[in-house]
């Protein structure tokens, strides 16, 4: 369900991927910018715009790929390239820490009906932290898009990277939530922030869909531009300037009481070299996660 929240200066859109989708339709984001909105639908695609949307003509065709079809060639190649990034002995593997009671003649509490009844064997308890193999879940979220002189090929890497993640943690037994993280400074404080389930944590990966929105030029330019606009305040008319890192990192930690916790965010990736330098230092993070995690 799309949610449109306001939490002191800042505005949050937040929802699944058909909330996201359903943008498209200008009377779904506040009157103030509905306008604006449908200019840029108008343009997507446009020769005139002179940005790379990645082969598509229209909003529509952008719509095709992210609800329906999915990005094919970009799923396939995600599947080529996956294999090939030499991080698949890096996953650590998933574990939950859950206290286990046992009973002795010693331990840390004593029993007292166990005494009474002269079970001396089993009159002390003790409480045991045990690691076990389980699906815990890990919340990953990433910024989707980039600035508009980012080629279609160089935000593919973006996308590739959050497959690859999902791919890699739920073979070690993880389960992954895929979020769309997305921020812009308005000015005079004002901060609009984007959070869009992409992918839940019981749901199977769909690779053609995650390509599509973290690694499209054209479902990005659509999308995401329609996402900017569902806030209650004016958008600026170059969108405003975009968070990233830790400036991303900071907004999204100034929302944490009205959105879902985030287990990690990844950085933003525009080359296979990138991607392979944040894969890794996610899986290290990962890998502190294991351990104390509860049951």
């Amino acid at each position: 369900m799309l949610n449109l929240i306001r939490h002191e200066q800042t505005t949050i859109a937040t929802g699944g991927a058909a909330d996201l989708a359903a943008l498209l339709d200008p009377t779904n984001v506040p009157e103030i910018n509905r306008g604006e909105l449908a200019n840029d639908l108008a343009r997507v695609g446009s020769p005139e715009s002179r940005i790379d949307y990645g082969g598509l003509a229209s909003a529509a065709e952008a719509a095709r790929i992210f609800t329906d079809a999915g990005w094919q060639d970009g799923a396939d190649r995600a599947r080529r390239e996956i294999p090939t990034l030499g991080l698949s002995d890096l996953a650590p593997e998933a574990s939950a820490r859950k206290r286990r009671r046992a009973f002795a003649e010693d331990g840390d509490t004593l029993r007292v009906d166990a005494a009474l009844a002269g079970n001396w064997d089993r009159a002390y308890e003790t409480r045991q932290k045990r690691a076990s193999r389980m699906p815990v879940a890990v919340s990953v979220g990433c910024a989707f898009g980039g600035n508009a002189n980012l080629s279609h090929a160089e935000m593919f890497w973006n996308g590739l990277q959050m497959a690859a993640l999902c791919d890699l943690l739920e073979g070690a037994g993880w389960r992954a939530e895929l979020r769309a993280l997305k921020a812009n400074d308005f000015g005079r404080g004002r901060i609009h922030v984007q959070d869009w389930v992409v992918k839940q944590a019981d749901q199977p990966l769909r690779l053609d869909t995650t390509l599509a929105l973290f690694g499209h030029a054209g479902v990005y330019r659509t999308f995401g531009w329609a996402g900017n606009k569902a806030t209650e305040f004016k958008t600026p008319s170059n969108g405003g300037d975009v968070l990233t890192g830790e400036a991303l990192a900071r907004a999204i930690r100034n929302v944490s009481s009205v959105i879902p916790p985030l287990s990690l965010i990844l950085p933003q990736a525009y080359s296979r070299s990138a991607a392979i330098t944040n894969l890794r230092a996610a899986l290290r993070t990962v890998a502190t996660l294991s351990h104390g995690v509860a049951a």
